[in-house]
Order: structure tokens, then sequence, then C-alpha cells
């Protein structure tokens, strides 16, 4: 062996943990469970939203968005602040619902909680740490202000804040 290489090991049998989120089941769901609380079916190892009769329902659970939403506890926190946001709040507030609308249809796990005045501004809650990052890039790039992140991964969730 040259001189310097090291050799590494590999340990056999160990899974890597698929998700950090601590709302999704540790072991797969079965095909076709539907969630109770909004209605979106597991098929294929993922939650879709289904057109029409989904057919049998091979059992029902919250999904993890519903989860997410009964036990209040966000994964995601917008804040949005500042003089322009009271100028342009409706605008402001459509783009952060297209914002959601258009995530769903890639993720239907990705929802917005609540969105509520606080402080003279406004917070958005989401379901999903991606959907308040994109909620805050776009309200940046249409927008432009501050922007910031806060990330706290040990409670998997992150902070977007945004002001002009």
């Amino acid at each position: 062996m040259p001189r310097g290489s090291r050799i590494t090991m590999e340990e056999k049998g160990q899974m890597a943990a698929r998700s950090l989120e601590p709302y999704m089941p540790k072991r797969g769901l079965s095909e076709g469970t539907v969630c109770k609380g909004c209605g979106i079916v597991y098929r294929n190892k993922r939650w879709q939203i289904e057109s029409g009769p989904s057919g049998a329902s091979s059992g029902e659970i919250l999904c993890p968005a519903c989860q997410r939403i009964v036990g209040e506890d966000p994964a995601g926190v917008v804040t949005l602040s500042g003089p322009y946001l009271s100028l342009h709040r409706e605008e402001i507030l459509n783009m952060v619902r297209q914002q959601e609308t258009k995530h769903r249809e890639k993720n239907p796990l990705g929802r917005i909680m609540e969105i509520k005045e606080e402080n003279g501004g406004i917070v958005v809650t989401t379901t999903e740490d991606k959907l308040a990052q994109k909620i805050g890039r776009e309200l940046y790039k249409s927008q432009r202000g501050e922007l910031h992140y806060k990330w706290s991964h040990d409670q998997h969730m992150v902070r977007v804040e945004w002001s002009r």
C-alpha cells in the first residue's frame, strides 16, 4: 500500500435514516393508506393528491402535515415586516398563497398552517421547512427587501424573516 494511503471501513447492514422529519413513520405505510385529515393517499412510498375515488383504502391515519397542524408544531415560520408590507399587504399575501399552491402540486405535505397578524407584521407558519424557504425566496425575488434564514436543526425547523 502506498505511503499516506488510508483504509476506510464501511459498516454493512446499517440503513441511513431517510428523513429527519419527526412525523414521518419509521416504517413504510401500506399502499393506499388515506389521511383522514386531508384525504391525500400514500402510494409508491410517498403522499399524493389523487382525483376521483381512490379505490379500497388499506387504512386511515393522519399524514405528517396534518399531524403538525393538529400538534401546532410548524416546520417553518415566515415573519413579514416593514412599512412596505402595509402598503402591499394583499399583493404579498396573494403571492404567499400562490407559492403554497405551486408547492403542493409537487409535495402535498407542504402547507400553510396559519397566517396571522402579529406586532404590525404577518407571521406565516408552514408544515414544511422547504415551503417556508420558498416563500421567503420568492418574496425577495419579486419585492426585494432583506431576507434572513435561521435553522434549528435539533427541532427540524427554519425561521425566515423578510422585511422591507
